[in-house]
């Protein structure tokens, strides 16, 4: 049990230093924005990076709820994220609206991966901010100390 632990700590910890480096980047963003206003290829850059750390945050997330829900509740765990999700309802981990919220940022990842055009790409890092705070939430009622 202990080496489970173990796993749990290390995801749980990965999760937190990717939440932690995507707030960074956001806040990089917003200052960046403004001083490169006049250039479009800056400004895609920049989106570009703060979808990057969005993504990895994001598989990091469901990953430690994963882990977390194998270790605490000893439950046969679907592979899929949003059926983690899922499943952190059924167990009452999350309230109702923030369940939904996660599975909005499924749907929000999902679309990263097929971003073609600058205007789709801005649209998304306008909405990362809200998914930070899902996350952030996450690591509020789940604490692995």
């Amino acid at each position: 049990m202990e080496e489970l632990n173990e796993g749990l700590r290390h995801k749980y910890d990965n999760f937190k230093k990717c939440y932690e480096a995507l707030g960074k980047v956001i806040h990089l963003q917003d200052q960046l924005i403004m001083s490169t206003i006049s250039n479009p290829v800056m400004q895609d850059l920049i989106n570009a990076g703060v979808i990057k750390h969005f993504e990895i945050a994001y598989e990091t997330a469901w990953k430690f709820l994963k882990e977390y829900l194998s270790q605490t509740y000893n439950c046969e765990i679907p592979s899929s994220p949003k059926a983690i999700f899922r499943e952190c309802d059924k167990y009452q981990i999350f309230p109702q609206i923030m369940v939904n919220d996660l599975i909005t940022l499924a749907d929000a990842r999902n679309t990263t991966t097929h971003i073609y055009n600058q205007i789709l790409a801005r649209e998304v890092c306008n909405s990362i901010v809200d998914h930070y705070k899902v996350f952030g939430q996450i690591l509020k009622i789940i604490k692995i100390d």
